[in-house]
């Protein structure tokens, strides 16, 4: 009994089970290693034969008919996607836009001309059609309520005299009042500038001032209007408001040139009239200025308004001296403490100026349609320049600034 338990197992051989499980993996490591060579084999003779690789596992025929069927299914996916759009309602123009993402579309002359981005510019980081406007308001049909929007409306001269009472409960809530215009001879004034600081800050508004540049200015002009811009800043964005009534001022020098020319100012130029009524309509002048402390302050924000020529120089010069002259403005407003916002439409920043050159600046987006389209980031959009405001005479620029900044990454 003894010498039968004495007999042992071979399979119970310790030595015999670790040679087979040696012997297992080198197989495996060998079949692996195998399996590599014969993939690298095969790709890089693949890619030195290009398709005639490809060749080797599919026909002509059997090639030609994929191909046909990429290029069919990708015109039928464009094709959906242009039905779609116009089912919508969306015009043309906006519908290129939406389709070639990756270009400025601008229409001109009746032609469509596709302009291509610049790399190193900042990219707009909401969808195209997320922002439209309709019935005068900005809204945001995107995915991420983060979006904030605020309203706003642009004073210049070409509003006259502003009713300040019903256009503070308009319900806007910013206002940019233009400082005048800056072309190549000159800076002209807006000869309502101080007054409708004045008032917007008085009446709680966040403000804003704009520059209209018509022109590739000179170094003087340039310092003449960062000059006014600095000057109404100070005032109004870090000092008290000053004790001096300005309405009263206007009456007085508007009634001593009645005397002098024994002729009466037109209605409608500058502050004329303040003497019957005040600026908000109809109440005697004094009686509905503002009162108490101020609750808006400036906004240290200088909107370059830019307005170019509808064509420019073959040769690139007119862009440099455009370029050139933004920059300029820009490095001023720094020296100010103002902060620049590049104002421009599509042609504009596709054509007329060097994107890349100003990068890193804010931008103003003048884009009089229904539905936002700029492939640049913009903070600020101006959706029409024949909008209807109260309290604002004529017809009234209206924009909405876009805080972007707490959207998800």
């Amino acid at each position: 009994m003894s010498r039968m338990n004495n007999q042992r197992d071979p399979s119970d051989n310790p030595n015999r089970n670790r040679s087979l499980y040696l012997i297992n993996i080198i197989f495996l490591s060998c079949l692996t290693i195998a399996s590599l060579l014969f993939a690298l084999f095969v790709f890089f003779r693949l890619r030195t034969r290009g398709t005639d690789g490809v060749r080797q596992f599919y026909t002509r025929g059997q090639i030609s008919k994929i191909e046909e069927t990429a290029a069919r299914n990708a015109r039928d996916d464009l094709l959906l996607e242009i039905q779609s759009s116009l089912e919508s309602g969306r015009s043309t123009t906006q519908m290129l836009r939406e389709i070639f993402s990756d270009s400025i579309v601008v229409v001109s002359g009746g032609r469509y001309y596709f302009y291509p981005l610049a790399e190193d510019v900042e990219k707009n980081p909401l969808m195209a059609g997320d922002l439209t406007a309709v019935e005068g308001r900005v809204s945001y049909g995107g995915e991420d309520h983060a979006v904030q929007i605020s309203h706003g409306v642009l004073l210049s001269d070409n509003n006259g005299k502003i009713d300040w009472g019903r256009l503070a409960d308009s319900g806007i809530e910013e206002v940019t009042v233009s400082a005048g215009i800056l072309n190549e001879k000159r800076f002209v004034p807006d000869q309502n500038f101080e007054r409708n600081c004045r008032y917007a800050v008085e009446k709680g508004k966040r403000v804003s001032i704009s520059l209209e540049v018509q022109g590739p200015a000179g170094r003087e002009s340039v310092e003449e209007a960062m000059a006014a811009v600095g000057a109404v800043t100070d005032v109004y964005g870090l000092r008290d408001l000053p004790e001096k009534d300005m309405d009263q001022e206007k009456v007085s020098a508007d009634r001593d040139s009645e005397d002098e020319s024994g002729t009466q100012p037109e209605p409608g130029a500058g502050d004329s009239g303040d003497s019957a009524e005040g600026s908000d309509g109809g109440e005697k002048a004094g009686e509905n200025e503002p009162a108490g402390g101020r609750e808006g302050s400036i906004d240290p924000l200088l909107v370059l308004r830019i307005r170019t020529a509808e064509e420019l120089s073959d040769d690139g010069k007119d862009e440099e001296a455009w370029t050139d002259c933004i920059e300029e403005l820009c490095r001023a407003a720094d020296d100010e403490e103002i902060r620049p916002v590049i104002g421009a439409g599509l042609f504009t920043s596709a054509a007329q100026i060097d994107m890349e050159a100003l990068a890193g600046r804010e931008r103003w987006l003048i884009d009089h349609e229904e539905t936002a389209s700029y492939p640049y980031s913009y903070s600020f959009w101006e959706y029409s320049a024949e909008g209807s405001m109260e309290g604002v005479p004529g017809k009234a620029v209206l924009y909405a600034r876009i805080d972007v900044s707490g959207l998800t990454e």
